[in-house]
C-alpha cells in the first residue's frame, strides 16, 4: 500500500464517522415514517440536549428496547406508543458543580427526546417497563396477527 492510499485512509475514517452521525440525526428528527402517517412534519425548533443510545431486538413474541439512562429519574420518564412509534422523553438534570476554572465537562444534561419506529403493531396491554442500573428496559408484545405463523401446505 503506497503511503498516499495510507493517508487517505486514515483521514477519510473519521469523516466517515461524522456522516454517519449526521445522517443519523437527520434521520431521527425527520423520520419519514412520522411524516408518512399523516402527521405534519416537526416544528419544534429547540433540538434535545442529548439522545439516549438504544438497542431493539425483535424476537417471534415480542420487541424488546433497551435504552442507556445514567443519571435519569425513573419516575421523570414520558413513556409512550403510538401506531408503531414509541416516544420516549425526559430530562437528565445536572448535578451541583463546585466553583473553579479549568473544569473538564463531557457528561451530557438537558432534556431529551427520542421517537423510534417499531417494526410491527404492539399489544399496548402486555406492555412493561422496568429501569434498573441506568438501563431502561421495554417490553412490547406483538399483537396476535402481527406474529409470524408457519401455514402447513396439503398435498393431495
Amino acid at each position: 500500500m503506497s503511503r498516499s492510499t495510507q493517508w487517505r485512509r486514515e483521514f477519510s475514517v473519521p469523516l466517515h464517522a461524522l456522516q454517519s452521525e449526521l445522517n443519523r440525526l437527520f434521520e431521527g428528527y425527520w423520520n419519514p415514517s412520522r411524516v408518512g402517517a399523516g402527521q405534519p412534519p416537526p416544528t419544534d425548533l429547540e433540538p434535545a440536549a442529548w439522545e439516549p443510545a438504544i438497542d431493539i431486538i425483535e424476537t417471534p413474541q415480542e420487541i424488546i428496547l433497551m435504552a442507556e439512562l445514567p443519571g435519569v429519574d425513573p419516575s421523570s420518564i414520558d413513556l409512550s406508543v403510538t401506531g408503531n412509534v414509541l416516544s420516549l422523553r425526559g430530562e437528565k438534570r445536572a448535578s451541583d458543580f463546585p466553583e473553579g476554572s479549568g473544569a473538564l465537562r463531557e457528561r451530557q444534561f438537558g432534556g431529551f427526546h427520542r421517537q423510534v419506529s417499531l417494526p410491527g403493531e404492539v399489544n399496548f396491554e402486555g406492555v412493561q417497563a422496568e429501569a434498573r442500573d441506568g438501563v431502561l428496559k421495554v417490553r412490547l408484545p406483538k399483537q396476535e396477527e402481527a406474529r409470524r405463523r408457519t401455514i402447513p401446505i396439503q398435498t393431495s
